[in-house]
């Protein structure tokens, strides 16, 4: 019997100095991923998570090495960095030693309690270039008892250093001119950012993890959170590395392998809420304006005269009111205040008046007010899929065209706007190909690498800016000789934006041009244009019209285009569009029409 224990201790041992297998728990652990070419790389790019000099490229390497670290009693500070390691070479037989005492991985402990994992995702924020396609960030859930603000939140992202609006900011995103780590705070502070501050809904998807699962998470979550990674805004971002993340926890999961390419927020939420069993609850929490804006839209119009006069000239009588409608107007103002401070729109002696007055007011109502609270949203998971293909046809001043487009990511105003944050354009790399018939011609019509409008309606509570950014390389007649070039444009505008109904909204910007091309006189031109718009949304059918007078510094600049743009959903994923486009250029006009078919994936 000892001959046999000695042989399999030697074989044990064997195996080890031969170098131990490499599996997929060892590779997500070490967020290895396959490279073209064969072999593994990680993406983690600090050197202190390698304790091979290979480990980056090597997972064998990086093996051995841990395994050697946990086999003696030496570097007790090093071993304290890779407590999720240690769990694995134990579940593998491994680890000889025990694990050291490390006092601050338990005050990490200590600090969390940790009773669960949620994943968050949240709105996009048009107001940070940052944000535009939305947030993804981890909740851990807090054994403490009463609310999950007590919880924490980890958070991956960029570390610009506060230069997010910078110039250089977009070329550095999209480079890995920045690098990117983890960051855990309190879950209050997570709430008054993106809820409050600006005014973002967050979905909450609590995960379905085992205690042992749970316990890795954190232990994992203490090891990368001391090292870094090379940040891209479209890849290696935010959602992605979360992915990497839940992947090191149940590598059966395979999310980071659903994102080669790009990773958008709204993409890897559905991609976590396709797995089975992962996904126990969802929960909605709605930002303080969202909130507001429905309780307002519940009231009478007589209600809505008296809220206005409060929260404008602090008139808080409403004698004209029952009480169970005064109950509904004060209630209401209070949280507008609220959200006027946290705004910073109000000072501290002024929110602490405004607010005793209106709970002063308040409490001499014996009715309670009737409005319901929001409680529910249109779920980002139903919303159509981020890249979009469409295949159309259509006449150029009398030529027949047929053409294609590739959109990566990922909607439009006439795109279906269940689940988007309404009002709110983000196009990146929209390619646009034809072919026409007369001249036996295929020519790249337009290549739009970015363009954003956001068009948000201002009333009596919330005054925001409508605005627009576009820079695109297009194919441009030239108003002289009716030949075409190609020139790159970048517009910049903003503007208002007023609801004439819930449907349909109006809006008027100034919109300044900057143009560039061989084919230009003097190879460019600068252009500022008024337009004006309309924006309708009736559910399956969206319209957006469009009329602008732009005057340029050369003639070939100055035109009056009016455009047409209407959409209609076959399904989530599939519609029907129209456009139409006049453009006036002292005789040398152009008309141009497109049928075609939009299909999401």
């Amino acid at each position: 019997m000892m001959r046999f224990i000695c042989f399999l201790c030697i074989c044990f041992w064997a195996n080890i100095a031969n170098g131990a297998p490499v599996d997929n728990e060892w590779l997500a652990l070490g967020h290895y991923r396959p490279q073209i070419f064969g072999g593994y790389k990680s993406t983690i790019d600090t050197d202190n998570f390698f304790l091979s000099p290979k480990g980056k490229i090597s997972p064998q390497d990086e093996l051995q090495a841990t395994i050697d670290l946990f086999s003696n009693n030496q570097n007790e500070d090093k071993k304290c960095l890779f407590p999720a390691r240690y769990k694995y070479l134990q579940q593998k037989g491994y680890a000889l030693k025990s694990f050291p005492k490390c006092e601050k991985l338990e005050e990490f402990y200590a600090d969390l309690q940790p009773a669960g994992v949620t994943l968050l995702f949240t709105d996009a924020y048009m107001n940070n270039p940052s944000s535009l396609f939305g947030h993804t960030l981890l909740r851990i859930d807090t054994k403490r008892k009463g609310t999950q603000l007590l919880a924490h939140g980890a958070n991956y992202g960029a570390f610009t250093n506060g230069k997010e609006n910078s110039a250089l900011f977009a070329i550095l995103g999209l480079t890995g001119g920045y690098y990117g780590g983890f960051t855990v705070k309190p879950y209050y502070d997570v709430i008054n950012t993106y809820n409050n501050l600006e005014n973002r809904d967050i979905w909450e998807l609590n995960l379905d993890f085992s205690p042992k699962e749970l316990d890795f998470f954190v232990a994992h979550l203490w090891e990368i959170g001391h090292v870094q990674s090379r940040y891209y805004f479209f890849s290696r971002n935010c959602s992605y590395m979360l992915m990497e993340m839940l992947d090191a926890v149940r590598p059966s999961l395979k999310l980071a392998d659903d994102f080669p390419v790009q990773a958008i927020p709204l993409d890897t939420l559905k991609a976590v809420y396709s797995r089975q069993g992962l996904v126990k609850e969802i929960y909605y929490r709605p930002s303080r304006q969202a909130k507001i804006k429905y309780r307002y839209n519940q009231m009478s119009e007589t209600e809505r005269a008296a809220y206005i006069e409060a929260i404008k000239n602090q008139k808080y009588e409403m004698s004209n009111l029952s009480e169970e409608e005064r109950s509904n107007v004060l209630e209401t103002a209070y949280q507008y205040v609220q959200y006027q401070y946290v705004a910073k729109d109000l000072e501290l002696k002024d929110y602490r008046k405004r607010s005793f007055d209106l709970l002063k007011a308040r409490s001499n109502q014996n009715e309670q007010g009737k409005i319901k609270e929001l409680r529910s949203g249109a779920s980002p998971l139903d919303t159509h899929e981020a890249m979009r293909a469409t295949i159309g046809t259509g006449m150029k001043n009398g030529q027949s065209f047929q053409e294609i487009s590739y959109r990566p990511a990922y909607h439009s105003l006439t795109d279906n706007n269940y689940g988007f944050l309404r009002g709110a354009e983000i196009n990146f790399l929209n390619t646009i190909v034809r072919h026409y018939d007369n001249s036996n011609k295929t020519v790249l019509q337009e290549l739009d690498m970015v363009g954003i409008k956001s068009i948000s309606p201002m009333d009596e509570m919330f005054k925001p800016i409508s605005y627009a950014i576009d820079a695109k390389i297009e194919r441009m007649m030239m108003p002289d000789d009716e030949d075409e070039g190609y020139v790159f444009k970048l517009k910049v505008g903003g503007g208002v934006s007023y609801a004439l109904s819930d449907k349909i909204w109006t809006y008027a910007m100034i919109n300044n041009y900057a143009v560039y091309g061989g084919s230009l006189a003097r190879n460019q031109y600068m252009a500022v244009g008024g337009m004006l718009g309309v924006f309708a949304d009736f559910g399956n059918w969206r319209l957006l019209a469009e009329t602008e007078k732009i005057w340029a510094t050369q003639k070939s600049g100055s035109t009056i285009r009016y455009k047409i743009e209407s959409a209609y959903s076959l399904s989530k994923n599939t519609a029907l569009a129209a456009e139409y486009l006049y453009q006036q250029n002292y005789g040398h006009d152009v008309d141009e029409f497109v049928l075609s078919g939009r299909f999401y994936f």
